[in-house]
């Protein structure tokens, strides 16, 4: 299941006043779950919309279905992340750049790997990094957070 921190919201604002705009910040947790994915999808279509940063939704849609994705698979592989642990998503828009983390339990780093052309998988990273103005990640106490930022300017 499911738990989602509301979006904020606030009146509209011009784009000129973008970036004086207080930050804004939507979370969602999520089970280890192939539906997690289309789950977390929807609810940040329906943040960057509250946000007036529809614009952006394609892109980030694309970095949300493989940041997750990543996060459930390489969860998987690390066996010191527990069997149960969830995945969190984390948006923060400052008015003039949108955030979107992934959190998981797998302490593993992302590596961007060089896919064969007929490979199904394994370009992941690499999407990542075409679609966003730049992307990380970081250690945490449980596990690691991997991040994209988008220019929303």
């Amino acid at each position: 299941m499911s738990t989602a921190t509301p979006v904020k919201s606030e009146p509209a604002r011009t784009d000129e006043s973008r970036a004086a705009e207080p930050p804004r910040t939507a979370s969602l947790d999520l089970p280890a779950s192939p539906q997690s994915a289309r789950a977390a999808r929807c609810f940040a279509t329906a943040a960057l919309a509250e946000w007036r940063l529809s614009d952006l939704s394609d892109d980030v849609d694309v970095v949300i279905s493989e940041l997750i994705t990543n996060a459930l698979l390489h969860a998987r592989a690390d066996r010191r992340a527990a069997a149960d642990a969830g995945i969190r998503l984390d948006l923060e828009y400052d008015g003039g750049t949108l955030i979107c983390r992934v959190a998981d339990g797998s302490a593993l780093p992302p590596a961007p790997e060089q896919a064969v052309d007929t490979a199904e998988s394994g370009r992941g990273l690499l999407l990542v990094d075409a679609l966003s103005a730049a992307w990380g990640w970081s250690h945490e106490p449980s596990g690691k957070v991997v991040w994209a930022s988008f220019d929303a300017r």
